[in-house]
């Protein structure tokens, strides 16, 4: 049986210290520890997680796909602009599990860290269409990611190539399914995670990219709440309290948060809000594309799929960055019929297919399902990357590559696919593996500075702020908040 992350395990006669020399720390949370190792037979580099969970001297198949990480890896094979592992070891000795990975520079909390922001127009729009074509792929596959934010969207290339990472708290999406109340980073928090107990679905994952798209716009938080609370006044000054009937979609799995403010606290009336438009004005970079993501409701909040035909990533479209792209999706497609074809001919074998064992919770407690994926050849993906790094400012293509493309895909576009089927009542709330601090109700604050030569051309949403505490945008501070 193949998997896309090769596990090592106690029956191996190889371990990660044989493999691998760990060089210095990168970075540490509470569950984790990030170690930029080198690998002993070619001199490359590669980021190791090492999680501080003692596993014990053996790992089943169970214990091996409950971390989330390995789970989605081998679920969904490798993506252009999603950062799965390359091994997985179990050390016996002091029972560690330790995950490899490709090694990334750095991410975009670096890039606002460091003052660069705001960026380019041309930039964030590059960033936007890789971000959300890796949400694409998550989402379309049965996967929330829950924890999207700068800190994760990692960089390389000359900045140019982006990846999204840390899938320590990903789950599968199932309708109608209550998840883990206390998931994301709270400024990159929805309003349906913070008034309810788990009612949330992938659109999630849209408001924080959504917040994220602001962040590298302007340099500045767009939601910087201090607690829970103060989170979702700062989202209803600008949006506005939601109407009556929402109100009664969150009260059906209400929260601590939506009973302090509408049920404890009565006399709050409801918060008209300045409109978004007010924070991020129409002529910024990417308007049309926020104003589709920063939406209360979750139902009208814009997929990935539907955000990426707009009007706005024209400029991207027939582009060679783009064209690789659908080379990629191709790529899969086609692996897919060979697969098709060849189980065909030996119905009792299964050609090039690949399991990965997935919690399910049902009434007799914990199962197990085996969903069967599929692969993709790693040299070819390789290859795909490293043209996709180079070409990515190549404008447009010329016409005759272009109408190549068109006949290429269409003649694609006729084959037969297959359909995975989805695994039902799958179980979620898997423990994040951080590399930051954890977010609670009793915040400590971490400060970073930006340049006072940045000059931010909008506002923070917490100027709104009528109390004491008023951020100027010229201020020298930003607090982020601890991360859950």
């Amino acid at each position: 049986m193949s998997l896309n992350v090769p596990l090592s395990n106690r029956e191996n006669s190889y371990n990660f210290y044989s493999e691998f020399d760990l060089k210095k720390k990168i970075g540490e949370g509470s569950f984790s520890e990030v170690w930029l190792c080198v690998q002993r037979s070619n001199g490359r580099e590669y980021a190791a997680k090492v999680l501080k969970k003692n596993y014990g001297h053996t790992v089943d198949a169970e214990t091996w796909n409950a971390v989330s990480e390995i789970n989605v890896s081998n679920s969904l094979g490798k993506h252009p602009f999603l950062l799965m592992l390359k091994s997985a070891y179990h050390e016996k000795e002091n029972g560690q599990i330790i995950l490899v990975s490709e090694l990334m520079k750095k991410s975009l909390f670096d890039i606002i860290e460091n003052g660069e922001c705001p960026l380019s127009e041309y930039r964030i729009k590059t960033y936007m269409y890789q971000m959300l074509e890796g949400l694409r792929y998550l989402h379309e596959n049965g996967f929330i990611h829950r924890d999207i934010k700068p800190e994760n969207i990692l960089l390389r290339s000359q900045d140019k190539l982006l990846k999204i990472g840390d899938f320590g708290t990903t789950c599968h999406a199932i309708n109608d399914l209550q998840y883990l109340e206390y998931v994301a980073t709270r400024w990159y928090r929805s309003p349906e995670c913070l008034l309810t107990r788990g009612w949330y679905n992938s659109k999630m994952d849209i408001w924080a990219a959504g917040c994220v798209l602001y962040e590298i716009s302007t340099g500045l938080p767009l939601f910087d709440g201090r607690d829970e609370n103060d989170q979702i006044e700062k989202i209803d000054r600008v949006l506005g309290s939601p109407d009556q009937k929402l109100t009664k979609k969150f009260q059906k799995y209400k929260s601590d948060v939506f009973i302090a403010r509408y049920e404890i606290n009565k006399q709050n009336e409801r918060i008209a809000g300045v409109g978004l438009h007010s924070v991020y004005q129409p002529y910024r970079p990417a308007y049309e594309l926020i104003k589709d993501m920063i939406v209360y409701d979750k139902s009208k909040r814009y997929s990935a799929n539907r955000l990426l035909q707009k009007s706005y990533f024209y400029e991207i479209k027939n582009t060679e960055y783009e064209y690789k792209m659908r080379e990629f999706e191709n790529l899969i497609r086609n692996k897919s019929m060979v697969n098709l074809s060849k189980i065909d001919q030996k119905s009792n074998t299964t050609i090039y297919g690949q399991y990965s064992i997935i919690k399910k919770q049902g009434p007799g407690g914990d199962r197990i399902h085996n969903l069967e994926t599929q692969s993709v050849n790693s040299g070819t993906f390789d290859r795909l990357s490293a043209d996709i790094s180079k070409k990515i400012d190549q404008p447009k293509l010329d016409k005759r590559k272009l109408n190549l493309h068109k006949i290429l895909c269409s003649n694609t576009n006729k084959k037969k696919s297959i359909i995975v089927p989805k695994p039902e009542n799958i179980c979620h709330g898997i423990q994040k593996h951080n590399t930051r601090n954890i977010c609670s109700k009793d915040d400590t604050k971490n400060t970073k500075n930006i340049p006072p030569s940045k000059q931010m051309l909008t506002e923070s949403v917490s100027t709104l702020n009528k109390g004491s505490e008023v951020k100027n945008v010229g201020n020298k501070f930003v607090n982020r908040p601890p991360f859950k």
